[in-house]
C-alpha cells in the first residue's frame, strides 16, 4: 500500500484511525459473518459472505498500518 505522502500529497496531516473504532467494526463485521454462516450451505449468500470477509481484512489491514 502506497504512504500519506504518495496518496494526499506533501505537506498535508493525515489523521490516524481510532483504533477503538476500527476493532469494533472487525468485530461487527466477523459477528455478521458468523451469522451469514448460520444457514445450510446451500442457502446460503456466498457474495455477501466474500464482501463481509473482503472488509474483514481491509480493517484489519488498517488496523496494521495505525
Amino acid at each position: 500500500m502506497k504512504d500519506n505522502t504518495y496518496l494526499y500529497g506533501e505537506d498535508v496531516e493525515v489523521p490516524d484511525l481510532d483504533r477503538y473504532a476500527v476493532m469494533r467494526r472487525i468485530e461487527l463485521l466477523k459477528e455478521h459473518l458468523m451469522l451469514l454462516y448460520e444457514p445450510h450451505y446451500t442457502k446460503r449468500d456466498d457474495t455477501r459472505i466474500r464482501k463481509v470477509d473482503n472488509a474483514v481484512k481491509f480493517w484489519e489491514e488498517m488496523l496494521k498500518m495505525n
